[in-house]
């Protein structure tokens, strides 16, 4: 994990992501998802910023909660990687909330003084 100020505001960019993902907080994710953002969810799905939000509005991503853990954080620069597992309880319009264990890949970047997500990708693990 990385150590000092830039590895604790990696950490807090990742649950601002996560609280504005579960209250469907557009205004924050707008701020906190970069303009180039590539969402590749477990499926195999990859998504713009515009069609990750869109599918959200739509409800095809209902998050109940999101915790991460075995979290690793590299810094060089500007760029920030992340790796560790993720526990988050989803479900989509007319299905119902599950609990899902990803392997994760977070890409972070670092643009006007702010830590912005660039990559997401993300594995189930059975």
């Amino acid at each position: 994990m990385a150590a000092g100020a830039a590895g604790g505001e990696i950490r807090a960019a990742e649950a601002s992501l996560y609280r504005a993902m579960i209250a469907r907080d557009f205004p924050t994710l707008e701020r906190v998802l970069s303009g180039g953002l590539i969402y590749v969810h477990s499926t195999g799905v990859a998504e713009s910023k515009a069609g990750y939000l869109a599918g959200v509005r739509q409800g095809l991503y209902d998050y109940e909660s999101i915790a991460s853990r075995n979290v690793r954080v590299a810094i060089d620069g500007n760029t920030a990687f992340m790796t560790g597992i993720c526990d988050m309880k989803v479900g989509a319009v007319d299905r119902p909330r599950e609990m899902t264990h990803l392997l994760f890949v977070l890409i972070w970047i670092r643009q006007a003084g702010a830590w912005l997500l660039e990559y997401r990708q993300a594995t189930r693990v059975p």
